[in-house]
């Protein structure tokens, strides 16, 4: 899985005569809609209960704007939208943000962070790389091109999000000079 650097752990088991390395995937899982995706520990600074979010005007339907995130002006995406699912109720006590490191790059700058509405963050699992399958086929298209991969993890099956394509580089780009708002 490019991009992902939470796959450099090594788990080492034993039995009785051998001990074994692994390498292991460390996601963070979280819920949208009735779907479980994880994203590799590595890109994620922290999970947050939403904060205030200020509308930007002319954004695609699924920013919902920015965040001031201790004087860091963060554009926000909900995933939920950006997924086509239908909207629900929101529930403030689940819900949180992910904030992505190094998400957005703008014409030249650095690379800025971007936050992520998820209906529920659930866990952090190790899952050895063996246990994670390529996207299937039809989750290659340009509708569902973020999915980065597949994880099995006891009777669960993860969708795992290639961060760096969840959107695309014009909307990335739009979204780093959103975030050159400032407070």
């Amino acid at each position: 899985m490019p991009g992902h650097s939470g796959i450099n752990m090594l788990r080492v088991t034993k039995d009785k005569k051998t001990a074994v390395a692994e390498e292991i995937a460390q996601l963070v899982t979280f819920h949208v809609g009735q779907e479980e995706f994880g994203l590799d520990i590595g890109v994620i600074t922290e999970a947050i209960r939403p904060l205030p979010v200020t509308p930007l005007p002319r954004m695609p339907r699924f920013v919902e704007g920015v965040i001031n995130l201790r004087g860091i002006i963060i554009p926000v995406v909900d995933l939920r939208k950006r997924f086509g699912l239908t909207e629900l109720r929101n529930n403030p006590r689940k819900m949180r943000m992910i904030i992505i490191r190094d998400a957005l790059h703008g014409t030249g700058g650095p690379q800025k962070p971007l936050a992520l509405v998820v209906d529920s963050v659930r866990e952090v699992l190790h899952i050895p790389l063996r246990q994670i399958a390529p996207a299937p086929a039809a989750a290659t298209g340009e509708q569902a091109g973020f999915i980065g991969g597949v994880a099995k993890a006891m009777d669960r099956l993860i969708i795992i999000i290639d961060i760096t394509k969840i959107l695309s580089g014009e909307e990335r780009t739009a979204l780093a000079e959103a975030g050159n708002v400032h407070p």
